[in-house]
C-alpha cells in the first residue's frame, strides 16, 4: 500500500512530527472492498453521554460512506473496551483475532458549553499511528463534528475527503407546489429557501456558494430567477416568453440555462457581473439539460434534432456536435463529473427510467439502477465519487446516492414530502 502524507488542518497539532497514512482503497475500482473498522466507547474523566454517542454516530458516517465495515461492540470482550488509547495500552493482536484492520480510538472531554475530542486511527497490522486530530466543537453542533471526523478519517484511509460534511439542494412538496431546500446529507440542518406555493423547480447553487438559481411559476409563468443566498434578494430575472430552465454554472458568475419557446430552443450564457445574455445554440425542437465540463471547453446536453431525446457533445470553441447516445430512444439529462471522466444519465429501458452512466465519448455505457422505475436527476459529488438522483416507488419519490459504479445504493431521509432534482452544494 502506498504511503500519503496527510496535513493535519486541527486547530492544534497534537504531535509535532509529520505523520503518514497508507492509503487503503482505490476508490474509483469497479468493487471496494470495505475496510474493517472498530470504534469503541470514547475515554473521558467524567461522566458523559458523548463517550457512546460520539462512536455511534461516527459508526453511522462510517457504514454510510459504504468504505467499511463497522465492528459490532458486541464483539469486543471487557478488556479491549477497558483498554487504554495509547499505542503502549492497546492489544493489537487481539483486535486482529476479530477481524479488525483499522482502530480508532477516542477522548472526550465537556468544557463549558464546548466539547473537545482527541481522535488517533491505528493500523492493526502494526499498531503504527495513521491518524491523530483535536477537535474543539459547540455542544449544540456534536452531529456536525462527528461528519467532520468522518470526513477526515476517510480522507486519510482513501486519500480524498468524505461527504459527510456535504450538503444538498433539492425541492419538495406535493403536486402543483414545490419548493427549494437545503440539507445537510443526513436531514440535519434542513432550510427551506423558498416559500411561494406554486410550482418551484430545478435549483443550483453557483460555485462559490452566492447565488441560487430555479425556475419558478410565481409570477404566474415559468421564469428564471438568480437570488442572492447572503442578501435574499433577486439579482436576475429572465421573464421572456417561453420555459427558462437553469442548472449548471460555468464559474462563480456565468450561468448556462435553456430556454424554450415556440418551435425553437435555445441554451443561453447568463453573465450576472452583466447581467448580459447570449444564445451559445439555437435550434427547432427541444435542446434542454446544459452541462458542462469541468475545464469548460465542452458541454453535453439533451436534444430531438435526430428524432427521439438524445444526448450530445459540442466544443465551446468551434461549435462542433457530437451524438454520444445510440442505444434507446429515450437518453436526457446528462450530467459532467468534476472528474471529467464520466457523464450521468437517464435512459429509458424496457418501460422504467433508470441511471446510467458513459464515458465522455460516448462510449462504456454502464446502468447503475435497475429498480424498474423512475430515477432521474442524476448529479455528482464535488469529489466525483458519489451520484445523488431521485427515485420514485410506490408513488414515493426520494432522494438516493450511490457510488458511481452503482454499489452502495442509500434512501437518504430528508423531508416527509416528495423530494426531486437534488444537487450537491459546492464546497
Amino acid at each position: 500500500m502506498r504511503l500519503k502524507r496527510i496535513v493535519l488542518l486541527s486547530l492544534f497539532l497534537l504531535f509535532a512530527k509529520d505523520l503518514f497514512a497508507k492509503v487503503y482503497l482505490d476508490v474509483y475500482a469497479t468493487g471496494i472492498r470495505k475496510v474493517i473498522i472498530a470504534v469503541p466507547y470514547f475515554k473521558s474523566t467524567e461522566a458523559t453521554r458523548l463517550r457512546a454517542e460520539l462512536p455511534e454516530l461516527l459508526q453511522k458516517d462510517l457504514d454510510f460512506s459504504g468504505f467499511f465495515a463497522c465492528a459490532p461492540w458486541s464483539l469486543m470482550d471487557r478488556d479491549l473496551l477497558d483498554e487504554g488509547i495509547e499505542r503502549s495500552q492497546i492489544a493489537f493482536s487481539k483486535w486482529r483475532s476479530i477481524g479488525v484492520e483499522l482502530l480508532l480510538k477516542g477522548k472526550v472531554e465537556e468544557q463549558g458549553e464546548e466539547v473537545v475530542t482527541e481522535i488517533y486511527l491505528y493500523d492493526t497490522s502494526d499498531g503504527s499511528l495513521e491518524f491523530a486530530k483535536r477537535y474543539r466543537s459547540r455542544k449544540d453542533l456534536v452531529r456536525v463534528l462527528v461528519h467532520r471526523i468522518a470526513d477526515d478519517i476517510i480522507e486519510s484511509v482513501t486519500g480524498q475527503k468524505g461527504i459527510l460534511s456535504s450538503k444538498l439542494v433539492f425541492t419538495a412538496g406535493q403536486k402543483g407546489s414545490t419548493d427549494v431546500y437545503i440539507s445537510g446529507i443526513d436531514g440535519f440542518g434542513i432550510r427551506r429557501l423558498t416559500n411561494y406555493r406554486t410550482i418551484t423547480v430545478l435549483p443550483s447553487i453557483s460555485p462559490d456558494g452566492r447565488y441560487l438559481s430555479y425556475t419558478s411559476y410565481k409570477g404566474g409563468k415559468p421564469d428564471l430567477y438568480v437570488v442572492d443566498l447572503k442578501t435574499g434578494h433577486e439579482v436576475f430575472v429572465d421573464r421572456d416568453e417561453g420555459m427558462k430552465v437553469g442548472r449548471e454554472w460555468l464559474d462563480r458568475k456565468t450561468l448556462l440555462y435553456s430556454h424554450t419557446y415556440g418551435k425553437f430552443s435555445s441554451i443561453v450564457k447568463l453573465d450576472l457581473e452583466t447581467k448580459t445574455k447570449k444564445t451559445i445554440l439555437k435550434k427547432e425542437g427541444i435542446i434542454t439539460s446544459p452541462s458542462p465540463s469541468p475545464d469548460g471547453k465542452r458541454i453535453v446536453f439533451t436534444s430531438d434534432m435526430h428524432g427521439t431525446p438524445q444526448i450530445f457533445s459540442m466544443d465551446m470553441v468551434t461549435g462542433e456536435i457530437k451524438r454520444l447516445t445510440y442505444q434507446g430512444k429515450y437518453n436526457t439529462s446528462p450530467s459532467y463529473s468534476p472528474r471529467g471522466d464520466l457523464i450521468a444519465f437517464v435512459a429509458k429501458i424496457e418501460g422504467a427510467l433508470e441511471i446510467c452512466v458513459m464515458d465522455p465519448s460516448g462510449s462504456n455505457v454502464r446502468i447503475l439502477t435497475n429498480s424498474g422505475d423512475i430515477n432521474d436527476s442524476p448529479h455528482f459529488s464535488n469529489c466525483g465519487r458519489y451520484i445523488v438522483f431521485s427515485s420514485q416507488r410506490k408513488g414515493k419519490t426520494k432522494i438516493n446516492i450511490m457510488f458511481t459504479n452503482g454499489e452502495n445504493k442509500r434512501v437518504l431521509d430528508l423531508t416527509n414530502q416528495n423530494e426531486m432534482q437534488p444537487r450537491f452544494v459546492p464546497q
